[in-house]
């Protein structure tokens, strides 16, 4: 893998460079996890794939094909897949196995432009030639993890509608589907704004979903008038356990004794306490897990410095090396390498557990950062496709899939109220390569008693 191979070579430049550290606030599930998963993976990652890329911009086809509609796929759970540009290319992509995949993604600069457009254009026309004949939708991932950026572009009506109408434009001239949002270390003091900047999105492009924190720790999304506005809220349930922290599962189901409170299931019922219905509930899995120095093997362990993320793909036959053991409380698999480091990370069995909860609890469905870790594991997808299956589909010449045009000028009065609504935190680091110390992300400092006051409706 291009991204493995090179950010494997160069690690340690990254590491050096990285100006902060991540101070846990409390052992095993850690009230300092970082708010930006997606982010401190594109820090590993990214850069480098841009270094690398070519930056001249794909020709936009004059023709796309048409979203297919899957027949009797109506009640089936969405499978939300990332791709991040550093990963392998997308025609190795499993498409079929899909609903959407999510093209990560052009970033946002302070005027309310759009940057970075070349990993949308230089791609898009692929990923829309592969999965509208399968019936799958093709998203853009918009992102941003500057909170100064989110407050310049966002508290403003006129940047929001320069936004909204170059993000309008990527979409239609590709003949995509709709538009991830994904910002992350969102400030407080836009709450309102990214709600009223969802509707303004939506009213000129066909779908939009957002990347949503596991614990929102500031209090930033307005949960349910981000749902009602969207449609839905892709929780990026992973990083539960973090680099700066001690070991254990990156995605527990549950928790419970010895692991805390924190889960997949807790995020659930997080979302679901603020007014978000199970149909808007995308649960957001990880293909990665993390290799931690420890003191010794015992569970919980306790790490002796930062821990590094592993992908599916390495983690999953290095584990089964080392002895594969198995948490019951979280349903997570787990090895150790030696007699001063621990493993852990999901696999088939543990993945196909909570894609399973997602299933069973009736929410939306599920999702993946990211694909292309997997290294195509048959074992993998068969689950996947077990719990989602598909059943190819014949040409819909209704043309719903493909972006809504027209006039993109945003009425600034269009955002409805919002109640106030903070909750927890979001906790992950995300990955690299299967031997690269993961970057060290932003300082968090919140106890419990401040956790009490963000989660009180003000």
């Amino acid at each position: 893998m291009f991204w493995k191979t090179v950010g494997c070579l160069t690690g340690l430049t990254i590491v050096a460079a990285t100006a902060f550290a991540d101070v846990p606030v409390r052992n095993h599930v850690s009230a300092g996890m970082s708010h930006t998963p997606h982010a401190e993976q594109q820090a590993d990652w990214g850069q480098l794939a841009d270094a690398f890329s070519e930056e001249a911009h794909a020709s936009a086809p004059s023709d796309f094909p048409p979203l297919v509609q899957r027949p009797g796929a109506e009640n089936a759970p969405t499978v939300y897949g990332y791709w991040p540009y550093w990963g392998d290319d997308v025609s190795t992509v499993p498409v079929e196995h899909l609903t959407d995949l999510a093209i990560f993604g052009v970033e946002l600069a302070s005027d309310g432009s759009l940057t970075q457009t070349s990993r949308w254009t230089s791609v898009a026309s692929e990923a829309v030639a592969l999965a509208h004949p399968v019936g799958v939708k093709v998203h853009l991932v918009l992102i941003c993890f500057d909170e100064d950026v989110m407050e310049d572009v966002l508290l403003s009506s006129s940047r929001r509608a320069t936004t909204v109408a170059q993000a309008a434009d990527l979409v239609n001239t590709y003949g995509a589907d709709g538009v991830n949002v994904d910002f992350e270390g969102v400030p407080t003091s836009v709450r309102d704004e990214l709600i009223a900047f969802v509707n303004e999105l939506k009213a000129v492009v066909g779908e939009v979903t957002l990347a949503t924190p596991a614990v929102d720790w500031n209090g930033a999304f307005d949960y349910d008038e981000l749902a009602f506005a969207s449609d839905g809220l892709f929780i990026m349930g992973y990083g539960y356990h973090w680099s700066g922290g001690d070991p254990g599962p990156i995605a527990p189901l549950y928790g419970g004794s010895p692991w805390g409170s924190y889960s997949l299931e807790w995020s659930v019922e997080d979302y679901r306490e603020w007014g978000t219905p199970d149909d808007k509930i995308i649960l957001g899995l990880p293909l990665y897990g993390r290799q931690w120095p420890s003191t010794s093997t015992d569970v919980p362990g306790t790490q002796t410095s930062d821990g590094w993320a592993v992908v599916y793909e390495d983690a999953v036959p290095a584990a089964e090396s080392y002895g594969r053991q198995w948490d019951d409380v979280t349903h997570t698999p787990y090895a150790f390498p030696s007699s001063t480091e621990q493993l852990w990370y999901d696999d088939a069995e543990s993945l196909a557990d909570k894609m399973g909860y997602a299933v069973d609890q009736g929410l939306q469905g599920f999702g993946f950062w990211a694909v292309t870790y997997d290294g195509a594991d048959a074992a993998f997808w068969d689950e996947v496709a077990a719990l989602a299956p598909t059943t190819g589909g014949e040409e819909d010449t209704s043309d719903t899939g493909t972006a809504a045009g027209g006039d993109t000028a945003v009425d600034d009065t269009a955002a409805p109220c919002s109640e106030s609504k903070p909750c927890g935190e979001e906790e992950g680091r995300s990955c690299g390569c299967g031997v690269l110390p993961a970057s060290a992300g932003a300082v968090w400092l919140a106890g419990l008693f401040g956790v009490s006051l963000l989660r009180r409706r003000r």
